[in-house]
């Protein structure tokens, strides 16, 4: 397969490719899995959002500090 890149970004992905001391290839598939791993991260974090939501629409209510501290549990690199 071929991509037609701008010179300014393929020579932006040799180097970080070569700084890491991988192909262009390898490097190009760890960006395309860090994006999934973080559109699954945004969505998890949306569904435990609109979760929260309806239980306090529901009438449950919930100390703020208690959410804060689970919701910064839940986001903390693994």
């Amino acid at each position: 397969m071929t991509i037609d890149l701008p010179r300014e970004i393929e020579a932006q992905l040799k180097d970080r490719a070569r700084a890491q001391g991988v192909s262009i290839g390898q490097y190009i598939e760890s960006l395309v899995a860090e994006t999934n791993l973080r559109d699954k991260q945004v969505a998890d974090f949306r569904a435990a959002i609109a979760e929260r939501l309806a239980s306090l629409n529901s009438g449950d209510a919930v100390d703020g500090e208690e959410v804060m501290s689970r919701l910064n549990a839940e986001l903390a690199p693994r």
